[in-house]
């Protein structure tokens, strides 16, 4: 049995650790999945609201080149001095700063109106442009219509400007009385709005896949070395990217990439914790299979104790029958050797008191075939016992035609050896005195016995007989009586007291005893 609970106990174990530890890892690739997510949501948050913003921003411009528009239309309408909307651009520069130049040009592609941002001053040399993209664009543009540019580097006299400036241009064309007269247009200095976005760690790529601005390491102004495609070992995407499409088939591609180190740091601080959580458990479940194997050890042995106990006690009681069943068999032979030694006296004195020896001795042989025949060996049920040794004695001494009655009330009572023996003793030389001398001359009569339960371990026993009594003339406490005597001496073995009772007919005593403490 115990190779089986160990091998048991080692079988759970070890599916109990494989449990414990793949859930671990269960756990770590979710929340390694989990934390990935979220640093997605972010990330596309961000992207999104990049977006926004980079909608807002065209929005915005294009309803201020509509503005501009407005305005230079209605003074060409009106056929106002030019120098009259040169000062209506001029002062919008300088109330948006974002915009560093404003232009008006005619149908043959040269600057008609050109304000710069830098001191709001006004161009007196104009330049031709008819051999821009965004002109020609524009002019094939209806009325209302826009036209943006992509981001690109803004040039001056054919040559890139330095520092280097990102621009935008917004353009428009201007009709008057529906007949196209030129264009209008906002160069938009984009540096301060990309620079809005600092910290975010997002990329902006114009159409010509260009860097414009990098939360990376990429060079600006140069063509992107980006793998937007690029993903982790677990599969996860190295970039997240955000096509924005704007009018004239422009495209924006914006990018960020997840915070690898945030990542790693959180999934190693839970790997670290699960393990750590995984390793507990398992010296747990380690310290508790040992507790119960000490446990199923002691419990072992206690029940090896108490067999061996148990086989002991079960020896001691048989031991104890065969004594007693021995005890009972040599009281009987006793019984026997006296009733023959009594069959050579012809003295019916003397024969009386073997007689009488016979009953004192059966009165113990009772107990002894009691105890031999009860499972309890240490008690016997004293109400049985004393309905066997009154019913023994009237048959003996009456005949089994005589009618002496007998009433025993003794509820469940049961006494030990110690108690029995000389208690067992007393009611016999009670009885034998009131079938000796209170029913001498009568074949009629009743004998009660009661026993009360006091507090533990007091006992109160009444016994008597209707029969002839006693005299007044004798006294019961000091006679030559061999029986009287008995009864005092067996009281006081008992801790006990006995008085006479003279309230009824015949003979009665009042007798208190303790049960006899029996010492193992």
């Amino acid at each position: 049995m115990g190779k089986k609970l160990i091998t048991i106990s080692s079988v759970l174990f070890l599916i109990t650790c494989v449990i414990i530890w793949n859930l671990s890892v269960q756990r770590i690739k979710l929340f390694h999945k989990n934390i990935t997510l979220v640093e997605e949501i972010q990330a596309k948050n961000k992207l999104k609201d990049a977006e926004s913003r980079l909608f807002e921003l065209y929005s915005i411009s294009k309803k201020n080149v509509e503005f501009l528009r407005d305005l230079v239309e209605q003074d060409l309408k009106t056929n106002t001095p030019l120098e009259i909307p040169q000062k209506k651009l001029s002062q919008f520069l300088h109330i948006d700063s974002n915009y560093f130049q404003a232009r008006f040009i005619d149908l043959e592609g040269m600057e008609v109106i050109r304000v710069e941002n830098k001191d709001s001053s006004v161009a007196t040399s104009f330049q031709f442009k008819g051999n821009r993209d965004y002109f020609k664009k524009t002019l094939n543009l209806n009325n209302g219509d826009f036209y943006i540019s992509n981001m690109d580097l803004n040039m001056e006299n054919g040559k890139v400007e330095i520092p280097h400036r990102p621009t935008i241009r917004f353009f428009t064309p201007i009709y008057i009385n529906n007949v196209l007269s030129g264009i209008v247009g906002l160069n938009l200095n984009a540096k301060n709005w990309l620079n809005s976005f600092k910290g975010q760690e997002i990329t902006f790529l114009n159409s010509k896949n260009e860097v414009f601005y990098s939360g990376e390491d990429e060079k600006l102004y140069e063509p992107s070395t980006a793998d937007l495609t690029k993903k982790d070992r677990f599969g996860n995407a190295f970039y997240y990217e955000r096509k924005v499409s704007l009018e004239g088939n422009q495209t924006w591609t914006l990018y960020t990439k997840p915070d690898i180190l945030s990542i790693q740091n959180q999934l190693a601080d839970y790997k670290r914790s699960t393990y750590i959580t995984a390793a507990i458990l398992t010296v747990g479940i380690i310290l508790f299979l040992c507790i119960i194997y000490m446990l199923y050890k002691k419990n072992s042995y206690i029940d090896t104790l108490n067999q061996t106990i148990k086989n002991r006690l079960n020896e001691r009681d048989t031991l104890l029958k065969e004594i007693h069943h021995r005890v009972k068999n040599n009281l009987q032979v006793i019984t026997s050797l006296l009733s023959l030694q009594s069959s050579f006296i012809k003295d019916d004195k003397i024969k009386g008191l073997f007689r009488y020896s016979q009953y004192r001795i059966n009165s113990m042989a009772i107990i002894h075939e009691m105890l031999y025949r009860s499972k309890d060996l240490s008690r016997i049920n004293y109400g049985d016992y004393v309905q066997q040794l009154a019913s023994t004695l009237v048959s003996s001494m009456k005949g089994s035609d005589k009618k002496i009655d007998l009433k025993i009330e003794a509820e469940e009572l049961h006494l030990n050896l110690d108690t029995s023996v000389p208690l067992g003793l007393m009611i016999n030389e009670i009885i034998t005195n009131s079938l000796k001398y209170g029913f001498k001359n009568k074949n009629e009569g009743l004998i009660a016995i009661k026993f009360e339960k006091l507090k533990y371990p007091n006992f109160l026993l009444h016994i008597g007989d209707n029969g002839t009594g006693f005299s007044d003339e004798i006294d019961f406490r000091n006679t030559k009586s061999l029986g009287l005597k008995l009864i005092h001496m067996l009281t006081l073995q008992l801790k006990g007291t006995i008085e006479k009772d003279n309230t009824e007919n015949g003979t009665h005593y009042i007798i208190t005893f303790q049960e006899i403490e029996q010492i193992s």
